[in-house]
């Protein structure tokens, strides 16, 4: 008689089974149990979470960008006449090129040369290596400009000393050390820690074409190698163009002068009566 004893296994269970269903308590006390046990794993998970490194999870993430900006009082600046703007006056346009808001809604150039501040700052535990940092152009360089309103935003005594230095009209541009010439990466590196903040000084120059370039950043990020770009306020490439000698740009905002000179104004050895 073994399927009779089969069914009557089966029906001695389900009566137990419709026993629990019929006391309230025991439906209680299951769901707690269930709470209990998500409550517990949820909290586990928050304990191990709080051991690893911030971002541990994130591997190509450990350096951010904190602040791309162009140092003050670190050249020229050429805007081309289709998104020169308005300038009250030498102060309006001196602040206007200083400030990454503005920068980052305009086309300018650089003209001849300028000092970029790149700030740097680790976010892992694990320390992240930078092992090479290079400027790299984004196309071929083109002719010099020279239509549109210059801003002369120039040192008037020893300004602040530049770390690194590069010609973006080279054949091969590459980041120097100011001090010796030297390829600065190609025996040093930087370290950064988290929350360790790196401020890197770039003169970047041309002699006469127009480039347009970003700096790419190889760094070790938990034993892994990895890339980064670095770009301009407003997420667009850097941009220089050669300056050119006898004023042949439609105005000119210069330190000694109030107001936009033309180029016959600017050429001129003594300024304007009403500059001073």
């Amino acid at each position: 008689m073994p399927k009779q004893r089969s069914s009557e296994a089966d029906a001695s269970k389900q009566g137990r089974l419709a026993s629990l269903v019929r006391k309230p308590a025991t439906w209680v006390v299951g769901v707690i149990l269930v709470a209990l046990a998500a409550t517990f794993t949820s909290g586990l998970q928050s304990l191990f979470a709080g051991l690893l490194p911030d971002g541990w999870s994130e591997p190509g993430d450990g350096i951010k960008v904190v602040d791309v900006r162009r140092q003050p009082v670190s050249g020229r600046v050429l805007i081309p006449n289709s998104d020169a703007g308005r300038f009250e006056s030498r102060s309006d346009a001196t602040e206007s090129i200083n400030d990454p808001e503005w920068e980052a809604q305009h086309e300018w150039y650089a003209a001849g040369y300028i000092t970029w501040e790149v700030t740097l700052v680790g976010r892992h535990s694990d320390p992240v290596v930078i092992t090479d940092l290079r400027p790299e152009r984004t196309g071929p360089c083109t002719k010099r400009l020279e239509a549109g309103t210059l801003v002369e935003d120039l040192p008037q005594g020893e300004g602040t000393k530049i770390e690194l230095t590069t010609a973006i009209d080279a054949n091969v541009p590459q980041l120097t050390s100011a001090k010796d010439g030297s390829a600065y990466f190609d025996g040093g590196t930087v370290t950064l820690a988290k929350g360790e903040t790196v401020v890197i000084s770039i003169e970047a120059t041309s002699a006469g074409p127009t480039c347009q370039w970003v700096l790419e950043a190889d760094y070790v990020d938990h034993g892994k190698r990895e890339t980064m770009t670095i770009k301009a306020p407003g997420d667009q490439p850097f941009a220089i163009t050669g300056w050119a000698e006898g004023h042949p740009y439609d105005l000119t905002w210069n330190g000694s002068c109030d107001h936009a000179m033309t180029p016959e104004e600017a050429a001129t050895i003594e300024k304007p009566t009403d500059c001073n």
